[in-house]
């Protein structure tokens, strides 16, 4: 099989499951990609990615929604969109995506809420300025970088 094939095989196969086993979290995605069809989106390692205008980042089976690097200009095309989007985080967002193709519908109790508590509770960004532990330390998110390095084949060296 020729390398194209091959991609294009890998792609269906990502699409297919996250519609199946990781329909849960697929389906509250694409509403979030409808709500913000009007943003810059482009295709990343077989997921659908959004730039938005919010602070955080969020990964919903195959749809991703990462910060610009900066509050910029609308990007002119898919490419520029890509070019605008925090590299770590849209690689981080991606692990994610990798995550919920291992969990399933378990997805979302075992990853999604304790990484949104963990995100936007006051009481843990204390915990995590009194102790001096990053955001990425907690064991949902370092998983999440190791699946995107992994998958990457190289070491990303960014993880936090």
């Amino acid at each position: 099989m020729k390398k194209q094939d091959r991609k294009k095989l890998k792609k269906h196969v990502y699409t297919a499951a996250q519609w199946t086993w990781g329909l849960p979290q697929t389906l509250i995605g694409a509403v979030l990609f409808l709500a913000h069809r009007k943003d810059e989106h482009f295709d990343y390692n077989s997921a659908r990615a959004t730039v938005w205008d919010r602070d955080a980042g969020v990964s919903l089976g195959k749809f991703i929604f990462v910060p610009k690097k900066s509050r910029g200009s609308k990007a002119a095309s898919a490419k520029h969109a890509e070019e605008l989007a925090d590299p770590f985080l849209l690689e981080h967002e991606y692990g994610h995506t990798l995550q919920s193709l291992l969990l399933g519908p378990f997805y979302l109790l075992l990853i999604g809420a304790p990484s949104m508590l963990w995100n936007r509770l006051p009481y843990f960004s204390c915990k995590r300025k009194q102790s001096g532990k990053s955001y990425y330390s907690a064991p949902f998110e370092k998983s999440a970088n190791y699946l995107a390095s992994k998958a990457s084949k190289r070491s990303s060296g960014r993880i936090r």
